[in-house]
């Protein structure tokens, strides 16, 4: 993606400067996992959080559901974040070598019903060629635009995002202040496609299903860090005094499908997928203490354009994008016909939801906004949950508090 980003011209000369450095990454002065107060690594042992979007906030700039992602990476303790430190080198000379879920099966976009079966035995699948050249090509510049954006305000990607709030990391839905990204029209372009609408209604059984949201995530070149496992808990786990059933014993509730922008490579930060783990009760372990094939258990190599379709259950984490490449994976993110949380609001404008056909309409409905509705968030990116929030808080009372009231009624 670097040779095809473009700096809008609303930046004057420094700014755009510092953009074009912060895509280069690899800055040396962004110590290893970013925070001094980081818990102890050796004193967590587990990664699960059921609490999800109930999770009460802490020091890290994350997501609620990943706020329990406080610890780090231990291995990079005492690194430096160039290219070639000796320690550096030597992880990507080893991820070359061993990197990758061996026999890992890429299925044509027309294998619907293999993906579907792969996808509820492993709680994934890639899917090749799902979007097409031309529409690739404009979702990359969509990304880089909104990759711009942040790195305008964090040229060092020091402050990163996301998943546990790790350097060199960035959220797409958690940087926007309206929390997702269907507010531009490449993300929209993506909820409803030929390649990808077939295998969706026959993971859920149904094409009844519904729209959440839409964001991804960016590894920055010099991510160093292994991201922990987790489970994306957008919801809090069913009361059931007796115990017998949490979220694990449900049909699949969540799906989110990421979108790569480059091929994914054993040593450019593709996503590490741990195969049936979205129906485990056992324990998500913590980085000090996963063993070593987790973190080898990636997807890749995988093209451009596939689609990776993931049961937001299963164990999932980032790993260190120890290239020179920007890697970005925007997504959409889906709920099934009998599930709803507090996850779903509204964030699509109304334009964008009039572009959608029939079927696109229908399930992203939960997440519209009226017609000549200002969409709260829209079209701000700021990777400090403060400035988003001060964003917000202008706009609503911009509304008059009537209306800012009522529009938070129906968030």
């Amino acid at each position: 993606m670097n040779s095809d980003y473009k700096v809008d011209d609303k930046w004057d000369a420094a700014t755009k400067q510092s953009i074009k450095v912060g895509r280069q990454g690899w800055h040396s002065s962004v110590p290893p996992n970013g925070h001094a107060n980081r818990a102890s690594a050796e004193n967590l042992k587990y990664n699960d959080n059921p609490l999800g979007l109930d999770t009460p906030e802490n020091e890290i700039e994350t997501t609620p559901e990943h706020r329990n992602l406080v610890a780090g990476d231990p291995s990079c303790a005492g690194w430096t974040r160039t290219h070639d430190d000796p320690n550096v080198a030597q992880l990507r000379e080893k991820l070359k070598l061993t990197n990758g879920i061996r026999g890992l099966e890429v299925v044509s976009h027309t294998e619907v019903e293999r993906a579907a079966e792969l996808f509820h035995r492993d709680g994934f699948v890639v899917v090749a060629d799902a979007i097409r050249p031309e529409q690739l090509a404009r979702m990359r510049i969509a990304a880089d635009r909104a990759i711009d954006e942040m790195l305008a305000v964090d040229p060092d990607c020091s402050v990163g995002g996301g998943a546990g709030g790790l350097p060199h990391r960035y959220s797409f839905g958690s940087s926007s202040a309206s929390r997702h990204m269907l507010h531009v029209n490449e993300w929209v372009e993506l909820i409803d496609m030929p390649t990808t609408t077939p295998i969706i209604t026959a993971i859920f059984g149904s094409p009844n299903y519904i729209v959440i949201g839409g964001g991804g995530d960016i590894a920055m070149p010099g991510s160093i860090e292994y991201q922990g496992l987790h489970s994306d808990n957008t919801w809090a786990e069913p009361h059931d005094p007796s115990g017998r059933i949490t979220m694990r014993e449900m049909p699949v509730p969540a799906v989110t499908i990421n979108f790569p922008m480059i091929d994914l490579t054993p040593e450019n930060g593709p996503i590490r997928q741990i195969p049936g783990t979205q129906n485990s009760r056992e324990p998500i372990p913590s980085l000090y203490n996963e063993p070593q094939w987790m973190k080898l258990s990636t997807l890749c190599p995988a093209p451009a354009g596939s689609a990776i379709i993931r049961d937001l259950r299963c164990w999932h984490g980032g790993t260190p994008n120890l290239s020179r490449d920007v890697r970005a994976m925007p997504n959409i993110e889906y709920f099934a016909p009998w599930f709803r949380s507090e996850a779903v609001v509204r964030s699509m404008p109304y334009d964008q939801w009039k572009s959608l056909s029939p079927h696109g309409q229908r399930i992203s409905r939960y997440v519209m906004c009226g017609k000549d509705e200002v969409v709260i968030g829209a079209g701000y990116i700021h990777p400090k949950s403060k400035m988003r929030e001060e964003f917000k808080t202008k706009q609503l009372a911009e509304l008059g508090p009537d209306a800012a009231a009522e529009y938070l009624r129906r968030l």
